[in-house]
């Protein structure tokens, strides 16, 4: 799995996770087990590594590998994340599990859309913005 870039930023802040689609202007809030799931995203674990990882370190919730593999469903849904590539698998990652299981949830804003999508940020291209024009 991969986060869907250079669409989708995500800053962590106290724990949560903020994403934000800038192709759309809707935001989300990952908390407690969502969170860590982004973060194994983030660190290059592919799906069957989150599902398994979450099912062992869950094992009293037999339906726990199960709402994580939804969860993450719910991410491609929503294009924040994609499948990765055969050329950008990586090494899964040590990401620690909440201790309490909490089960993942999206939770998706959509009262700043218009703002979002009004700010020159989301036409930002791997230069970044701003940056001086070439040549002068």
């Amino acid at each position: 799995m991969r986060i869907n870039t250079p669409q989708i930023c995500h800053e962590t802040i106290d724990g949560e996770v903020v994403v934000i689609n800038l192709e759309n202007g809707c935001y989300y809030s990952l908390r407690d087990l969502s969170a860590a799931i982004w973060h194994h995203i983030h660190a290059g674990s592919s799906r069957d590594a989150i599902v398994e990882a979450v099912t062992r370190a869950y094992a009293d919730r037999p339906d726990a590998g199960a709402l994580a593999a939804g969860f993450i469903d719910q991410l491609v849904v929503d294009q924040l994340v994609a499948e990765s590539g055969p050329d950008e698998q990586a090494a899964p990652a040590a990401v620690d599990l909440p201790v309490s299981f909490t089960p993942p949830a999206l939770e998706k804003f959509t009262d700043m859309q218009d703002l979002l999508l009004l700010d020159p940020i989301h036409e930002v291209d791997n230069m970044g913005w701003p940056h001086k024009p070439t040549g002068s």
